[in-house]
């Protein structure tokens, strides 16, 4: 678990609108940075309103307090240069991993010279202080280093990316038709090339044809999850051969064709159908 200690230096704001962060980085003098997924919590499982980041971006600057990224999911996935670059929000620091080492485990801390230069002995030797240890039994690992360079050298060369969006897109889409041609009021969204599912557990009246999750909020996206629904969900998915992410949801990669596409759809009327007794 997180230490009492650390919970009571952090605050932990609502991302359904700017206003809160906003308001709280003007009323504290001693906050050391602010840290977020791009994307909203969880991979985008709660999507960020329109205009969040770059208030964010904004207010960060005027308080002189770091802004981190967290894109060890979204880095080189939402784009090349990951969600910043898709956004036009540029960070302070980003914490990178997961694609970044081709399927190794490894990760990265990229950011401003400034602030990157607290780790780096020789810049602290010249400007004679003393540097922030970085030490990791993991750390330069070769192994997770020449895959990564490989992997980046794929990114940046061929259009992986964009075909898994493209995929995950079309993968969406029939997600969607398919709960309409079923009557079962879920939502199906997502950025990029993932995609989430919202299996609604207050049975609320939602239209899968036009479903926004933003008109939901944080609240109710994630705050009434019911573990037990999301769990039978991803059984009866992977009783008809497809695997998904526990969220619920799941990734779509450069891999996934028109066959995996088809066999996913397939499992998922299936288990839409074996799960129209929750709704009751």
């Amino acid at each position: 678990g997180i230490p009492a200690a650390v919970v009571g230096e952090s605050i932990v704001l609502s991302a359904d609108a700017p206003a809160p962060a906003v308001d709280a980085l003007h009323s504290h003098d001693d906050i050391a940075a602010v840290i977020i997924e791009p994307s909203g919590a969880s991979w985008g499982q709660v999507p960020l309103p329109p205009g969040f980041l770059s208030a964010l971006r904004e207010a960060t600057k005027t308080r002189r307090v770091p802004l981190i990224f967290d894109e060890v999911i979204t880095g080189f996935r939402w784009s090349r240069g990951g969600a910043q670059a898709r956004y036009g929000i540029t960070p302070d620091v980003t914490v990178l991993a997961k694609i970044l080492a081709g399927g190794l485990p490894g990760g990265a801390v990229a950011g401003a010279k400034d602030i990157l230069d607290q780790i780096d002995p020789a810049a602290a030797k010249a400007a004679g202080r003393e540097k922030v240890g970085h030490q990791g039994t993991f750390n330069a690992n070769p192994l997770c280093a020449a895959a990564g360079v490989t992997m980046l050298s794929l990114v940046a060369t061929t259009d992986a990316g964009e075909r898994a969006e493209r995929t995950a897109e079309e993968l969406r889409a029939a997600m969607r038709r398919i709960l309409v041609e079923e009557g079962v009021p879920w939502g199906v969204f997502g950025q990029a090339s993932v995609f989430v599912i919202f299996p609604n557990p207050a049975r609320l009246p939602i239209d899968p044809a036009n479903f926004d999750p933003l008109k939901l909020g944080f609240k109710g996206l994630k705050g009434g999850r019911d573990p037990q629904l999301n769990n039978k969900l991803r059984l009866a998915l992977l009783a008809h051969g497809v695997d998904i992410a526990g969220g619920p949801g799941g990734f779509v990669s450069a891999a996934h064709g028109p066959r995996e596409v088809a066999q996913t759809l397939d499992a998922w009327r299936s288990a839409v159908r074996a799960m129209k007794g929750e709704l009751r």
